[in-house]
């Protein structure tokens, strides 16, 4: 991947970031933006979010989809970009993953 898009990448995961913590109602869930994966062409950006407790995830993932134009438009003041991707948001289920992974390998010691 070139330098650009990592750049751009780690850019707007910190961004979005912010944006999500100031104007995404979640009380008692923690939201993590895990990753950010921009398309060559700049025109599309995959969000992927970590959120804890399991058991919030569908109506906090409703609560970033229902702010995505805040948090748009937050990154159209606040980045340096002519046009901003378009962000879909994505849940970011890696962290359970390795959890039972990680209980499988000790179930086997």
């Amino acid at each position: 991947m070139p330098r650009r898009i990592e750049q751009v990448n780690e850019l707007l995961r910190e961004k979005i970031a912010f944006a999500i913590k100031r104007d995404v109602e979640a009380p008692n869930v923690l939201i993590t933006v895990a990753d950010v994966k921009c398309s060559p062409d700049l025109k599309e950006a995959k969000v992927w979010v970590s959120i804890l407790p399991d058991n919030r995830v569908g109506s906090t993932m409703q609560a970033i989809k229902k702010q995505e134009g805040l948090i748009y438009s937050y990154l159209k003041k606040n980045t340096v970009f002519r046009k901003i991707p378009v962000l879909k948001f994505m849940f970011d289920d890696m962290q359970k993953k390795a959890a039972v992974i990680e209980q499988a390998i000790q179930d086997l010691n």
